[in-house]
C-alpha cells in the first residue's frame, strides 16, 4: 500500500495530531484544531504517519455518513477496525493466522453475516426490551449519587460517579455477581487502555506497539475465559437477562451462533458498555460544570435531560474513530480511493462539524436535531444505544434534583489513546440541594 499523490497535502503535524494516541490527552489544544483544519482544507485526504499504514482521513459529518452507510464499498471485516500501528497489526496477524480479528463480534463483520447476527440479537436490545431494566438503573444511579453527595462537595466525578455506574449497569444486565466487579473493571479498562500507561501497566515490557497489541488480545481472551463458564450455564438454564437472550438467539438457519461468537458477543456488552458510557456521563458533567447556564436550564426543566444525554454523547465522542477498508476502487468526492486503502472515519471531527452543529464547541442541551455520530451510523450503528441513553438519563434524573450547583475545580485529564478514550479525572465542586 503506497501513499497517493493526488490527495490534498496535509501537513505532518496535522496528520500526527489525529493519528497518534498522544494528541488525545489535549483535545482542545491538539486534536480539535487539527480536525478544524482538515474540515476546512482537506476533508478527504490520505496521510502517512511513521509507523502506520497510509490512511484516508474523513473529517466531515456528511462524508462520514456516506462511508458508514456504504458497507459494501467500505468494509468493517477486512482489516482492524481500530487504527493501530503497522507493527501492532503485523503482530496480531502473526499470532492469529493472518487476521487482526481479535474479537469476533458484530464490529468486524460484513454482510450478509453481519445482518444475520445483528438481527438475531436485535430484539434483546430493542427499546421495549431494555425498559424492563430501567427501575434497576435508577436504584444503581441513586446509590452512586448518595456516594457523590457523601464526598461533602469536592471530588473527582469520574472516580466517584461516572466510572463504576455503567459497569454496574452492565453487570446487572448480564447477571455478573458483585464479587466479580473488580475483575470486570480491570478487564474493561485493559481492553481499550493499552495506549495509556496509567490505565494498563505492564511490568514485563515497554509499551511498544507489539505490547499494546498483545495486551488487547490478552484482555479479550480474559473476557472469553470468564464468559465461557456463563455461556454453558445460560444455554442449559437460561435466565431473564441479556446474556441469556444473546447466547440463545438463533440465526436465519435456525441455529445458534458459534460458541466463540456467543462469548464474544456478550464480552462486547461488557467492553463497549462500560468506558463509552463512563466517558459520555463525564462529558455531560463537564459541560454542565463549564456552562452554568445549561445547568440552570436543565434544573428548571427536567424534560431537557434527554437533550443533556445526547449533548454529553456528542461532547465526549467516546469512540474517536472507526476504520473501514475499501473493497474496490472508488471515486469519492473527487478523490481516488483504491481497493485495500484504509479509511479513518473521524467521529471526533464529524461531531464538531460547523456545517451540521451551530456553534459546535458550545455545550448546548437544547440542540434539535443533534445528529451526532457517537453511536456510529448505518448498518453498524451501536446495538446498545437505547441502553446507553436510558442509563445516562436515569443517572441525571437522580443527580440533578440533589445538587444546587456544580463547577470545575480544575480542568479534566484525558486518557491517552485514539480509539475509545475519555476522561481520566474530572475534579468538581458542588453544593447539595
Amino acid at each position: 500500500m503506497t501513499l497517493q499523490s493526488a490527495a490534498p497535502v496535509v501537513p505532518d503535524e496535522i496528520a500526527r495530531a489525529v493519528v497518534l494516541p498522544d494528541g488525545y490527552v489535549d483535545l482542545d489544544g491538539v486534536v480539535f484544531p487539527a480536525c478544524d483544519w482538515l474540515r476546512a482544507n482537506a476533508p478527504i485526504a490520505q496521510v502517512q504517519v511513521e509507523g502506520y499504514d497510509p490512511v484516508w482521513l474523513i473529517a466531515k459529518h456528511a462524508h462520514n455518513k456516506e462511508v458508514l452507510r456504504n458497507a459494501a464499498t467500505f468494509s468493517s471485516g477486512e482489516e482492524n477496525f481500530m487504527l493501530t500501528t503497522k507493527a501492532g497489526d503485523d503482530y496480531l496477524k502473526e499470532m492469529l493466522g493472518g487476521t487482526t480479528k481479535v474479537i469476533d463480534n458484530l464490529t468486524p463483520m460484513d454482510a450478509p453475516e453481519h445482518g444475520d447476527h445483528r438481527n438475531a440479537q436485535a430484539p434483546a436490545f430493542a427499546l421495549e426490551a431494555v425498559r424492563k431494566y430501567e427501575p434497576r438503573f435508577h436504584e444503581l444511579a441513586k446509590a452512586k449519587v448518595e456516594e457523590f453527595l457523601g464526598t461533602g462537595g469536592e471530588c473527582d466525578a469520574v472516580e466517584v460517579l461516572s466510572r463504576d455506574y455503567p459497569l454496574e449497569v452492565v453487570m446487572e444486565m448480564i447477571s455478573v455477581p458483585p464479587q466479580d466487579f473488580a475483575l470486570m473493571h480491570k478487564m474493561t479498562q485493559e481492553t481499550f487502555g493499552g495506549d495509556d500507561p496509567d490505565v494498563v501497566k505492564d511490568s514485563t515490557a515497554e509499551m511498544s506497539p507489539e505490547t499494546t497489541a498483545r495486551l488487547w488480545r490478552e484482555a479479550v481472551e480474559g473476557f472469553y475465559d470468564y464468559f465461557e463458564v456463563m455461556r454453558e450455564e445460560r444455554l442449559t438454564c437460561p435466565v431473564d437477562d441479556l446474556a441469556s437472550a444473546v447466547m440463545n438467539s438463533t440465526l436465519m438457519n435456525g441455529e445458534r451462533m458459534t460458541e466463540r461468537r456467543q462469548n464474544h458477543m456478550v464480552s462486547s456488552i461488557a467492553m463497549a458498555g462500560h468506558d463509552t458510557v463512563n466517558s459520555s456521563i463525564a462529558g455531560a458533567l463537564y459541560g454542565l460544570a463549564k456552562y452554568p447556564d445549561q445547568f440552570d436550564l436543565v434544573k428548571a426543566n427536567p424534560e431537557l435531560i434527554p437533550g443533556l444525554v445526547d449533548e454529553g454523547l456528542r461532547w465526549a465522542t467516546p469512540a474517536k474513530h472507526f476504520m473501514r477498508t475499501a473493497t474496490r476502487d472508488v471515486e469519492f468526492h473527487g478523490q481516488s480511493i483504491l481497493k485495500g486503502d484504509r479509511v479513518m472515519c473521524l467521529f471526533i471531527s464529524a461531531n464538531r462539524d460547523e456545517d451540521v452543529f451551530h456553534d459546535p464547541y458550545a455545550f448546548d442541551i437544547t440542540r434539535k436535531p443533534n445528529p451526532h455520530l457517537s453511536f456510529s451510523f448505518g448498518p453498524h450503528i451501536c446495538l446498545g444505544l437505547h441502553v446507553s441513553r436510558l442509563e445516562m438519563r436515569a443517572l441525571f434524573e437522580e443527580l440533578l434534583p440533589r445538587i444546587a450547583s456544580i463547577e470545575l475545580m480544575s480542568e479534566p485529564r484525558l486518557k491517552r489513546g485514539n480509539f475509545v478514550t475519555g476522561y481520566k479525572t474530572l475534579p468538581v465542586r458542588f453544593t447539595a440541594a
